[in-house]
């Protein structure tokens, strides 16, 4: 495991050596990476894709956009789910056009992928497009909407330790990732922060998914709080909290297991 991880890494810095000459200067690079596998209805996708897009129209979204140190991000959308699609190739926004114009494309794109919740594979290929773009960003995020644990490469449904995904997220991060975070949706009774789910969802994220500074995760209990926390999670990840990540993470966790309790006991 470590020596894939190696060598994820020197790839990464071989590919980013090719490209630094000429890339543009942005405060981070975004990945939003959103879940399109099988347990994912068309309206489920509908709701997500718009909220989206009314991120990325939000005047303090744009706001945060603007008055970063650079100016600027770059930002690309990807549906996954055993293979990849870049539905919205990298975008660079510095102002109110630019980010509508991502919006507009995020509006217009189709559905891609499908199948199962590869969320490995979908970091193995973000390690490849942040080092491969040309873009240099002061922060690479990956921005994970999904609403399961990984499906396949010896990981389960039922259970949140996942070393597939440990490694790519610790591949990804070793390579010149900065953060993967996540926002978890709930699925019946398979995922989500309700005591009778199989997999609590802010256990997996801890144990196989997020990491790096300032990393966290939240949780949309339905598609219309999906819209108002993307929007408010692409803000932080815009302008970051400047609070150390364990301590975060410390919060993060507290508060998801009140939200479960409180959940819990309506059931």
């Amino acid at each position: 495991m470590k020596n894939l991880i190696r060598n994820c890494a020197l790839a990464a810095a071989l590919m980013f050596s090719a490209h630094s000459a000429q890339a543009i200067p942005v405060d981070l690079e975004l990945i939003l990476a959103t879940d399109t596998s099988g347990s994912v209805d068309a309206t489920d996708f509908a709701l997500r894709r718009s909220g989206v897009e009314a991120a990325f129209r939000n005047a303090a979204v744009i706001s945060a956009i603007e008055n970063g140190a650079i100016g600027s991000i770059a930002v690309t959308l990807w549906d996954f789910g055993t293979g990849v699609g870049v539905a919205v190739d990298w975008m660079q926004i510095s102002n109110a056009a630019e980010s509508n114009a991502f919006a507009d494309a995020v509006a217009a794109a189709p559905r891609l992928d499908g199948g199962g919740d590869g969320q490995a594979n979908m970091l193995r290929q973000a390690l490849i497009a942040v080092n491969g773009n040309n873009f240099e960003g002061t922060r690479s995020v990956v921005d994970i909407a999904s609403e399961g644990v990984q499906s396949g490469e010896g990981c389960s449904f039922n259970n949140p330790d996942c070393p597939a995904v440990r490694a790519a997220r610790d591949a990804f991060l070793a390579g010149g990732g900065s953060a993967v975070n996540a926002i978890w949706l709930d699925d019946r009774d398979f995922f989500g922060l309700d005591a009778a789910d199989a997999v609590n969802a802010f256990e997996y994220g801890t144990l196989s998914v997020i990491g790096g500074a300032g990393s966290f995760q939240v949780f949309a209990a339905t598609n219309d709080d999906f819209v108002v926390a993307i929007q408010n999670k692409i803000l932080r990840e815009i302008t970051p909290v400047p609070e150390p990540a364990t301590l975060l993470l410390s919060a993060i966790g507290l508060a998801g297991l009140g939200f479960a309790r409180r959940r819990g006991a309506k059931i």
